[in-house]
């Protein structure tokens, strides 16, 4: 137990400047992105174009007037208490509106991630019983057009909006569908590998009948695979919902990006 607790501890101190590092990353790309963000809220309201005080002015009230290791080193300080700023499109906290918007997106994934279980692992299970037949091979051909389909063609439907229950199924399968189908790929490969275990042989040997030892044997070894990706789906999920929740209006974390 010691010695977890200490790889445990060591892991996350790792992570610390794994995360100001990727921090420093994303800043800098903010900073060589084209464009200038004191023009761009000077002419957000479609007024003339501003002069050349007024963008000293709003550049020196932003701090793009400092050194690129102030700006960020002002920015670190607020972040590390919780403070992101001011959002200069809707004048509201940052941190705010992700608190805001973070329930609508895990919503969202949520949901796809119940048709990614409903969906991948049961037909993944039936794809293993039928290796070899057509219909295991038409399932798998329609596994790898959602695998290889991006969600946002999938998504060309018409918009949902974001309220009840309803308003989650079609965005949440389109999210869900690609995940689903590898996931479906994963069960069965775990499947068969499992029906190859000799132990299965001295199951077979008891005279246990073959549905009893998919159920118990089978069923439960073949998900160890699939529930330890379960927290890596569900990451790339929530990445995914950048494209769908656009294409289906709903205001989540993703539209906010």
């Amino acid at each position: 137990m010691k010695s977890f607790l200490i790889y445990a501890l060591r892991r996350i101190f790792l992570l610390i400047p794994f995360l100001i590092g990727l921090t420093i990353l994303a800043f800098f790309l903010g900073v060589l992105a084209p464009g200038d963000p004191a023009m761009a809220v000077l002419i957000m309201d479609g007024t003339a174009e501003p002069t050349e005080s007024e963008l000293l002015a709003m550049r020196e009230s932003m701090g793009l007037d400092q050194p690129f290791w102030m700006q960020y080193g002002s920015w670190l300080t607020h972040a590390a208490v919780g403070d992101l700023g001011v959002s200069y499109l809707t004048h509201r906290p940052v941190l705010s509106e992700l608190m805001r918007r973070f329930p609508v997106t895990l919503h969202l994934a949520l949901w796809a991630m119940g048709w990614v279980i409903l969906l991948g692992i049961p037909a993944g299970i039936w794809a293993a019983r039928r290796k070899g037949h057509a219909a295991e091979i038409g399932l798998e051909l329609v596994a790898l057009f959602f695998i290889s389909m991006p969600s946002f063609w999938l998504g060309l439907l018409p918009s949902s909006g974001y309220g009840d229950a309803l308003h989650m199924i079609l965005p949440s399968f389109v999210l869900a569908a690609g995940t689903a189908s590898a996931v479906l790929r994963l069960e069965q490969t775990s499947v068969l590998s499992v029906m190859e275990k000799p132990f299965l042989l001295t199951e077979r040997a008891k005279g246990l009948s073959a549905s009893y030892i998919e159920i118990y044997h089978v069923l439960p070894n073949s998900l160890m695979p699939v529930i330890t990706m379960l927290g890596t789906f569900f990451a790339s999920i929530l990445g995914g919902s950048v494209i769908i929740e656009n294409l289906f209006s709903i205001p989540g974390l993703g539209s906010y990006v």
